[in-house]
């Protein structure tokens, strides 16, 4: 009896739909289901509890080899689109092109680096130059290194979670800030339809949480800081003008990025003023005056002797550099390594300093301003914050005016602190010329 050939095994298909995708499950090892509408047509179930769901799309070469072209993953495309699309590479296929290729080239052309690209050439100069400095330093150092050239629209709520959860390991704030910036880039992902509408994976991921800091330095605290200041320039451990850094933004409530960056066209000394384009706090365009203490005054004064740089604090390196020995020119640039001179100073265990930054001298000029009775819109405003849009409307305050006293009496009771007089909370001092140091 002649022997019978197996029949060759079919496999079956359903007509998928929306509702057939998101009820399908992960199980124990790979699973495909096929669409009977559209041939080659199929959604891949890897197993695991994280199994990912992917829409693919199959072909048959003419020399017999099976080639398998993945569209997307389900969490990123609607069912409708996927189909769409593998019914596109269908017909390319059936026309004799190589669909695999050109979905190749169109993923190349769509990663990750690409939308960078597009970011940085239409986007990045709408934003402040720090926010632009923020957003650099966290693409390089913790999207790209975690996502590098993924593929934008395959990107999913998981991938989120991930680069989240390693950067919490290092830097739990800057994790969240991570989020936010791929949220950014993914938000213009959808206006280049890279990605479908409201399809961004960002939302919705649970983000460590961040208290609110409320430091302020106590008198004590500030005597103690000064004396270290001291001793250690006097070591020659410390160099004079990261002291009169310090300083400045223990006397002017700055932000520590305005410190660094003042350059001296900003600062006006006969004036009593120093002028800023940027708010980190406040949509207000335009320049802000700010006045200068009698403090900052002596500060300045100082640094002008043999200051050769645009900047008030310019790196350390180039007031060290040589020009005739050197090879190269060194480039003029503000003052860098801050974190590492405050922790040197804060270091020494007879000046207890636990838990501070130098932001924190920014909260107790403000603290201090209140304490001394100047209502808080004078102290926003000595920082730079929004008086608010209602107020900033009709108010405009001068820097030689009631912004002048307010900031003259905080320094006053901040030098004072500095100087170990240890003067009591809300109580002015009585002006007196600050030691030159």
């Amino acid at each position: 009896m002649p022997k019978t050939k197996p029949k060759a095994r079919t496999r079956s298909s359903v007509k998928l739909s929306q509702t057939t995708v998101d009820s399908l499950k992960p199980g124990s090892i790979v699973r495909r289901v096929w669409d009977s509408t559209v041939s080659g047509f199929h959604v891949r179930i890897t197993p695991g509890k994280r199994g990912k769901k992917v829409y693919c799309v199959s072909f048959q070469r003419p020399s017999g080899q099976k080639v398998n072209v993945t569209i997307g993953e389900c969490s990123s495309w609607t069912f409708d689109q996927a189909k769409t699309k593998a019914g596109e590479l269908r017909q390319m296929h059936e026309d004799g092109k190589d669909p695999r290729a050109y979905v190749m080239a169109e993923r190349k052309a769509e990663d990750l680096n690409a939308l960078i690209k597009i970011w940085q050439d239409n986007y990045k100069a709408k934003l402040k130059p720090s926010s632009q400095l923020s957003y650099e330093s966290i693409i390089k150092t913790v999207i790209v290194p975690e996502l590098g050239t993924r593929i934008v629209k395959d990107l999913a709520h998981w991938d989120v979670e991930t680069m989240h959860a390693n950067e919490s390991k290092k830097h739990e704030t800057n994790a969240n800030r991570a989020v936010a910036v791929l949220s950014r880039l993914l938000s213009i992902a959808e206006k280049l339809e890279w990605r479908p509408k409201y399809s961004n994976p960002c939302k919705g991921l649970e983000k460590n949480s961040e208290e609110p800091r409320s430091r302020v330095l106590t008198a004590a605290e500030l005597s103690r800081l000064e004396s270290s200041m001291c001793a250690l320039v006097e070591q020659g451990k410390l160099d004079p003008s990261a002291a009169d850094l310090v300083r400045f933004l223990a006397l002017s409530g700055l932000r520590t990025g305005e410190a660094k960056g003042l350059r001296w066209k900003a600062v006006d000394i006969e004036g009593n003023t120093m002028t800023f384009k940027e708010h980190k706090t406040s949509k207000k365009k335009g320049t802000k005056e700010l006045p200068l203490n009698t403090h900052l005054k002596v500060i300045l004064k100082r640094r002008e002797i043999g200051n050769k740089s645009a900047y008030v604090w310019p790196s350390l390196k180039l007031e060290e550099a040589k020009p005739e020995k050197a090879k190269t020119p060194k480039v003029d640039s503000p003052v860098v390594g801050l974190a590492k001179m405050w922790a040197r100073i804060c270091a020494p265990i007879e000046v207890n300093l636990v838990d501070v930054t130098p932001h924190d001298l920014r909260r107790t000029f403000m603290t201090t301003c209140t304490e001394l009775g100047n209502p808080t819109s004078i102290g926003d405003t000595l920082l730079g914050h929004s008086l608010g849009r209602i107020k900033d409307t009709y108010v405009n305050l001068s820097p030689d005016g009631i912004l002048a006293i307010a900031s003259q009496r905080t320094s006053d009771w901040i030098a004072a602190a500095l100087r170990g007089e240890n003067p009591k909370l809300g109580r002015k001092v009585k002006a007196s010329k600050p030691p030159k140091k």
